[in-house]
């Protein structure tokens, strides 16, 4: 059994998961519910603008001074106040922003709008994916100095499909990162065991180190997992922790709403696996501002089990109970 997860995210950053909307163009059946049914309009970006840099002054005044925006969906890129949300976080505020879009928009609308991330997580689906178009998406950001990764979703009924998809995108001008990603149902995994050899090593090309060096504004992932005995496992990504069925947290001491948090399109703020952090708050709300004011702490983890990239690998650990105290 293990005791901790240790990740070496920067102690002064907050990462934020923001999910302005689930309109989305694909619908692929393993995708999350909420994130693509289309019934969550895009909020007022204005509103926005304001509430979001009040929540990040707040982090920031207790010691997180830098912050990771991850934009998700739905397909974030069909929004048309992305752009103006960007420049204005850019300009306000300490900020790493990352967009994961499965990349359908045309490559003149990546060439407008690059410069307003600064890492892009191309995601493919095998039902959806149009490979050419997504290698010259992924040509151009890196050609435009944006950091980017491919990762391909690893779909267990269509594997060896996947698979394929992985080997063609290897056929790009540039060398620029390919990741094969596990698919959860329910936060668990339903490979064979034949299968899951093929995420011994995740990372399916690596770029150069100078590129690498030149666009990254993070550093390589790198996880310790924490045995009972003190022996200490790393890793480069999650997908170990529940390939070996140990993303079972239910009662640990979390770092989520201090290091990591989640804005649904509902506005609300939570986990992404929808734990409460501190009392109920809504980005959305027009008296945000004045009411936002938290004390930002781990939290003790109410879920049974763990099926959210990047808060399986948030720190945490868990608790020990003296019952003769």
């Amino acid at each position: 059994m293990i005791k901790e997860i240790r990740n070496n995210q920067d102690p002064k950053i907050v990462r934020i998961e923001y999910m302005p909307g689930n309109l989305c163009n694909h619908k692929c059946h393993y995708c999350f519910p909420g994130s693509n049914e289309g019934d969550a309009p895009w909020p007022d970006v204005d509103l926005v603008k304001t509430n979001l840099s009040h929540l990040l002054k707040h982090y920031e005044s207790q010691g997180k001074t830098k912050s990771n925006l991850y934009i998700v969906g739905g397909e974030p890129t069909l929004w048309k106040g992305l752009e103006d949300l960007c420049k204005h976080l850019k300009d306000n505020h300490d900020i790493i922003i990352e967009i994961s879009t499965n990349g359908t928009r045309k490559l003149n609308w990546w060439k407008e709008n690059a410069s307003n991330f600064d890492h892009v997580t191309v995601s493919v689906h095998r039902e959806y994916a149009k490979i050419n178009h997504l290698i010259n998406v992924c040509d151009t950001l890196y050609e435009e100095g944006i950091f980017l990764n491919a990762d391909v979703l690893i779909d267990p009924d269509a594997f060896d499909v996947c698979t394929k998809i992985v080997e063609d995108l290897h056929n790009s001008k540039h060398d620029w990162p390919i990741v094969a990603k596990v698919v959860h149902f329910n936060g668990a995994h339903r490979y064979t065991d034949l299968q899951l050899n093929y995420f011994d090593e995740t990372i399916k090309r690596y770029p150069s180190i100078e590129w690498y060096t030149s666009t990254t504004k993070k550093p390589l992932t790198k996880i310790d997992i924490v045995k009972d005995n003190d022996e200490i496992i790393t890793v480069d990504n999650d997908s170990w922790i529940t390939r070996n069925k140990l993303n079972y947290f239910s009662g640990w001491e979390c770092n989520l709403g201090l290091d990591i948090l989640k804005i649904f399109p509902d506005g609300r703020i939570t986990g992404n696996c929808q734990q409460k952090l501190y009392e109920d708050y809504n980005l959305y709300q027009s008296d945000f501002v004045k009411k936002f004011n938290p004390t930002i702490s781990p939290v003790i983890c109410s879920k049974y089990i763990c099926g959210c990239n990047g808060e399986i690998s948030a720190n945490k650990r868990k608790r020990i109970f003296n019952y003769f105290s």
